[in-house]
């Protein structure tokens, strides 16, 4: 299970495995602890798909499930629905580049803590990524800025 940040950020927040095939409903809370543990402030919403039916909401975090918009919706309501249900549908590609290029699908580790060493990792490594695109961004910013400002001075 993923949790990612923001609208366009995708930084992975928490990841969390699990031995067996637990209910998709139970694995909410687990996450949810995660982060409590790690220092994060817990979000007000929480868009999960429809095998998390069951509770509406888990230690205050709303939990918002698609589901087949109301007669009395307006369009503008149905398009609000449908654009957040959509940010579930962008983990897919997320969990799937963690799998082939973040080395996700194999294991190596042994024990039960094993399978959650490996995915801590692969986050990381996800997100290190994400960084040093963020941070590749600003110094090529920052040297556009200098080369303007030496041409300036020069010419």
């Amino acid at each position: 299970m993923i949790t990612t940040s923001g609208k366009g950020e995708k930084i992975i927040l928490g990841i969390k495995t699990f031995l067996q095939t637990p209910y998709d409903g139970h694995t909410i809370e687990p996450l949810l602890e995660q982060m409590e543990n790690s220092g994060q402030k817990l979000p007000k919403e929480l868009v999960y798909d429809r095998g998390g039916r069951g509770k509406s909401q888990i230690k205050g975090v709303k939990i918002s499930i698609p589901d087949i918009p109301r007669k009395s919706d307006t369009a503008y309501q149905k398009q609000i629905k449908r654009k957040k249900f959509r940010t579930r549908a962008a983990i897919e590609p997320i969990i799937g580049h963690l799998k082939n290029d973040f080395r996700l699908a194999q294991n190596y580790f042994l024990g039960e803590s094993g399978p959650q060493i490996n995915a801590l990792l692969s986050a990381t490594a996800w997100n290190m990524k994400k960084m040093m695109e963020i941070l590749k961004q600003k110094i090529v910013f920052y040297f556009y800025q200098i080369h303007i400002i030496l041409f300036l001075i020069l010419f």
